[in-house]
C-alpha cells in the first residue's frame, strides 16, 4: 500500500518550500509534515486539506495512487 509521502514531498519540493515554511503555512507543526513524508504518521483528511491548500493543489493529489 502506497502512503501519502512520496505525494507530499514532492509536492512540497516543486513548491520549493522547506518543510518548516509549508508547516507554517499550513498552520501545522513542522514533525507532522517531517513525518508524513517518511510515513511514520498518516495526516487526518482535515490536515491533507489544510496542507494541500497551503501547496496550492487539489488534496487529491496529495492522496496514496494505488
Amino acid at each position: 500500500m502506497h502512503k501519502i509521502g512520496t505525494q507530499l514531498r514532492a509536492a512540497r519540493e516543486r513548491a520549493l518550500l522547506t518543510q518548516e515554511e509549508l508547516a507554517a503555512r499550513a498552520e501545522v507543526q513542522p514533525l507532522a509534515i517531517s513525518r508524513s513524508e517518511t510515513d511514520q504518521v498518516e495526516l487526518r483528511y482535515s490536515t491533507i486539506r489544510k496542507v494541500a491548500r497551503a501547496l496550492g493543489v487539489d488534496s487529491a493529489e496529495l492522496l496514496p495512487k494505488e
